[in-house]
């Protein structure tokens, strides 16, 4: 008897994705930022609320941070879990539970019960990412695939930005009220029991495609090793600005929050430029190195450019053009992976790699704020360090994509 991860039915290996199966899994995959987007303006009034509580000061922020950690840890088992048993009901079943902790918040009283309820929240939301991504590798192919896994960071990004400017308004109704959106995911539910279907391989054959992918893996361990350590670093890369940029106007006397608020938007939308570019320009045109070089060089510049901006104007362009970079790498390293995973060790291929990336997110704070001691400067002097790091990474890169390119030329 093949397993639901072999998908089955060959009906549903002929269906074609359309408008609906697009829409629910680019939302679904985009819920994880309402982690920080939404929450961010409450927390000061939720701070006040738990003032009493002992060490309150460290345990309110733990509401926002401990949901990645759970996702760095789990994802990677969310995603040999829709290997095994596949990819649907676990993805509904994940959704309705996303509702059920997501608004927890709203009716408990405790904060030690809060942050339980944000732990499990954390152990759904790997389960959402990684089965949403995985399908969305399942249902498309080649250029549409990379379109869309450009797509899906366009949508997350664009939520953010929306979430962002909204998230303040919904925080002045008390700062239980912006936990209402999470039950967003009692609409997507039941969408998805109607649209979304279990993916087959293209293969006819299924024992001969179980022992194809499993030689494919066997061969390409430190591919996906590096593909995973890349992660890692585009989570530390990723989280910077969303953490830190506030503490650097802070620091050049910058502490408008409508400007500051104001500069948040304008990265957004360089991330959201940068995703459309690597859609439209870069993967049709260019090759996994030369996108990878490209849009570290684009990120790394701004970072340092961040580092040693003194005036608004500086600071917040920086944040625009580290916005671009960011937006061209988190595809390339999406569809890099997507790419070289075989249908039967997707989920668990994808799921090392979210584990990765959202381990980068949880340690970005730890990572800026040491550096910044270890050399006895200031915050931005970690960025700039996380910054010559990325603009490293380019070189190498370049020595890569002109090495590939020399052997083709030789060949």
């Amino acid at each position: 008897m093949s397993s639901p991860a072999q998908g089955i039915n060959t009906g549903a290996a002929e269906r074609r994705p359309g408008p609906a199966q697009a829409i629910i899994l680019l939302v679904t995959s985009g819920l994880t930022v309402l982690v920080t987007a939404v929450l961010g303006p409450s927390m000061p009034a939720m701070q006040e609320h738990f003032k009493d509580i002992p060490n309150a000061d460290y345990l309110v922020p733990l509401t926002m941070s401990l949901p990645m950690l759970a996702m760095a840890i789990l994802s990677i088992v969310a995603g040999g879990l829709a290997d095994k048993f596949g990819r649907k009901r676990l993805l509904v079943g994940a959704t309705m539970l996303y509702a059920l902790f997501g608004t927890a918040p709203l009716y408990l009283d405790s904060l030690s019960a809060i942050i339980a309820s944000r732990v499990a929240l954390g152990i759904i939301e790997a389960a959402l990412m990684t089965i949403s991504t995985t399908m969305i590798g399942d249902y498309y192919h080649g250029s549409r695939r990379e379109k869309f896994m450009a797509l899906q960071t366009t949508v997350a990004s664009g939520s953010a930005f929306v979430l962002n400017n909204i998230g303040g308004l919904i925080a002045e109704h008390g700062w239980r009220a912006p936990y209402w959106v999470y039950s967003i995911s009692l609409l997507l539910a039941p969408a998805m029991m109607i649209f979304l279907w279990e993916a087959k391989s293209h293969h006819d054959d299924a024992g001969a495609t179980n022992a194809a992918n499993r030689r494919t893996i066997a061969w390409r361990p430190g591919l996906l090793t590096l593909v995973c350590a890349l992660g890692i670093l585009l989570g530390i890369m990723f989280m910077t600005v969303p953490v830190h940029f506030g503490y650097l106007f802070s620091a050049i006397g910058v502490n408008s929050p409508s400007e500051v608020g104001a500069a948040y938007g304008l990265n957004s939308l360089g991330v959201i430029s940068g995703t459309l570019i690597f859609a439209w320009v870069l993967a049709p045109r260019l090759k996994e190195a030369w996108q990878l070089t490209l849009g570290c060089l684009v990120c790394g510049t701004g970072f340092l450019l961040m580092s040693g901006a003194s005036d608004f104007k500086t600071l917040a362009l920086a944040g625009v053009i580290n916005g671009l970079g960011a937006g061209m790498l988190l595809p390339t390293i999406n569809t890099w992976c997507m790419r070289i995973l075989p249908f039967a060790r997707r989920g668990f291929g994808t799921g090392a790699y979210q584990s990765c990336l959202f381990l980068g997110m949880f340690l970005n704070p730890i990572l800026v704020v040491w550096l910044e001691k270890q050399f006895h400067g200031s915050r931005a002097t970690g960025i700039g360090l996380v910054g010559g790091t990325i603009l490293g990474l380019a070189v190498l890169a370049l020595v890569l994509a002109l090495g590939k390119r020399h052997a083709r030329v030789t060949a």
